[in-house]
């Protein structure tokens, strides 16, 4: 890890950090600053799993769930930016087997724009109760249901 980084933004960071653990504003946090692609801080504080006291390392796993549509969102506005995608567009066209369907069996013309505006109708298999919904009824994956452990297992095999 270079030792091109500030004490003072080190302390900062470490400062703020520890604040908001102390503070109970968050239970533990990773925080990695790279430049040109070299780690060139790096510092762990807190819990990782606070009920079994488990510390916060540098390489602690994460479910990142809804983290990542900021991410995918600005990598697709910049792809729109340059004219490679269009928020307009049917989904299809970029991904031909993306054909969700309605109860009714209907298959809806889904947007870029819909998806990033959740607003194509598009719900999780676990929100349904006992299964019974349309996932299972017209035998749609979610994904969730190719995940080969459960969050119970997955939770005490990354802790």
């Amino acid at each position: 890890m270079a030792n091109n980084f500030s004490t003072s933004v080190r302390q900062a960071i470490n400062e703020v950090n520890q604040y908001t653990v102390d503070k109970k504003h968050i239970v533990g946090s990773v925080v990695i600053v790279a430049k040109e692609g070299e780690i060139i801080y790096q510092q762990a504080s807190g819990h990782a799993d606070q009920e079994h006291k488990k510390t916060m390392r540098v390489d602690s796993q994460f479910l990142l769930s809804s983290v990542t549509k900021p991410i995918v969102s600005a990598a697709i506005l910049c792809l729109v930016e340059k004219g490679i995608l269009n928020l307009n567009s049917p989904v299809t066209d970029y991904l031909p087997n993306f054909t969700p369907k309605l109860e009714n069996g209907q298959q809806p013309v889904i947007t870029l724009h819909h998806l990033l505006t959740h607003s194509a109708g598009l719900k999780y298999r676990f929100c349904e109760p006992n299964g019974e919904g349309i996932y299972n009824t017209l035998q749609i994956s979610d994904g969730f249901d190719e995940i080969a452990i459960d969050l119970n297992e997955w939770y005490a095999h990354t802790f």
